[in-house]
């Protein structure tokens, strides 16, 4: 009757930590394939001028609709827009717009993807 009891016990605990490895192990796909999902529209409608993506019930506006924002706000010769990539910041969609001079990143500037409002940025020109 032991033997049966301690049986059972190490199935229990096998079963546990097989259930438990596989949790740990799958990939967490509500936070990185989301992230990922959006920074793939949001590259996608860059490239391909798309005012629509995946995301309408999220954006209102579009990855290139939000480098055409941000353009407005570069002031320094030889400077202009990169690819936006979306990600939320406190809650909100925005699209941080990288800004490029001599083929180096100098500074981004992040642009509401809701309202297309500039919300400042970092860096500047040298």
């Amino acid at each position: 009757m032991i033997k049966k009891a301690i049986i059972a016990v190490v199935v229990i605990l096998a079963a546990a930590a097989i259930v438990f490895a596989a949790e740990n192990t799958a990939p967490n796909n509500s936070a990185s394939n989301s992230n990922q999902e959006i920074q793939q529209n949001s590259a996608n409608n860059a490239n391909n001028g798309s005012t629509s993506n995946n995301n309408d019930a999220q954006t209102k506006i579009s990855a290139a609709e939000a480098k055409k924002i941000a353009e407005k706000y570069i002031e320094e010769p030889g400077a202009s827009a990169g690819t936006p990539k979306l990600s939320k910041q406190d809650g909100n969609l925005v699209y941080t717009v990288p800004v490029i001079m001599n083929g180096k990143n100098v500074g981004e500037i992040d642009i509401d993807a809701q309202t297309g409002e500039n919300l400042g940025g970092a860096g500047g020109a040298p």
